[in-house]
């Protein structure tokens, strides 16, 4: 790997760049483009899931620096089409079954590695493959959500991580002390922000739009938005070590997209306890 040897940026003294919000403004386009979808149908969602899946995908294997990243890309691809074929089995309850789809994927990753010529840095790629793949399938969950629910938990659950982090970088835009964590560009004010953002909007949605609950949309939006904090966290780390071109233009895409995906799961195991 060849570094610049120089961070991609450091942490501001007081808060962040006006520039500094367009990855957040790039999550809430990305998240209504998923969301219109949702309400257009079962179809049209599995697919602007499976292209938020293929991106993610691919912005993952470069990142990671996968040696036989097209190998690779195809076993992701695979899980990722499995998984959301599960998860629109039995109303959202095929999603159960997608531990067999990672566990089967590492199985053809590992095949993959032992077939290769001039194999190198085996076990980086294998982790890499295999982590791209459980994101993957964190996706999937969103269609499992919607399946098992209703298309608009599906919306909320994507609405609300997405104002968290764009309530959240605007928070952090005033101020980021205190940090959240050292050498970082987020801030407890903008945590704060972003979860009350997730909780607002899941309460106004949840009278919106059945089966949510003014409270059950707010619960929602509290574990949502900090499921997207976190990831919006580790991506605003991961930026800040030193990366060549590649890697910091992977991190693009994985701004906007992560949270979102971080936060699937999250959203299906909280509608499961909230809704049943």
């Amino acid at each position: 790997m060849t570094l610049t040897g120089e961070t991609a940026y450091a942490a501001p003294a007081d808060g962040l760049r006006p520039r500094d919000l367009l990855p957040a403004a790039g999550t809430l386009v990305a998240a209504g483009a998923l969301a219109t979808a949702a309400a257009s149908g079962h179809t049209a969602f599995g697919l602007a899931v499976l292209a938020a899946q293929a991106l993610v995908t691919l912005a993952w294997l470069a990142l990671t620096e996968v040696d036989g990243a097209e190998g690779a890309a195809a076993v992701v691809l695979a899980s990722a089409a499995g998984a959301d074929l599960l998860a629109f089995r039995d109303g959202g309850e095929g999603i159960k079954a997608a531990a067999g789809v990672v566990a089967l994927a590492f199985v053809a990753s590992l095949a993959l590695q032992l077939f290769r010529r001039h194999r190198a840095r085996t076990t980086d790629a294998l982790t890499g493959t295999i982590t791209a793949v459980v994101l993957v399938v964190f996706a999937a969950h969103l269609l499992a959500a919607g399946a098992k629910t209703s298309a608009g938990l599906a919306a909320a659950a994507l609405l609300c991580p997405a104002a968290a982090v764009a309530a959240g970088r605007a928070g952090d835009l005033v101020s980021i002390r205190p940090l959240l964590v050292a050498d970082a560009r987020r801030g407890w004010l903008g945590l704060l922000a972003g979860v009350a953002a997730a909780a607002g909007l899941g309460a106004v949605l949840g009278v919106a739009w059945a089966p949510l609950s003014g409270a059950s949309g707010a619960v929602l939006g509290v574990v949502t938005g900090l499921a997207a904090a976190v990831a919006d966290l580790a991506v605003d780390l991961a930026a800040a070590d030193a990366f060549d071109a590649r890697r910091a233009a992977a991190l693009r895409p994985l701004g906007m997209l992560l949270p979102l995906v971080v936060a699937a799961p999250v959203a299906y195991a909280a509608a499961r306890l909230l809704i049943g």
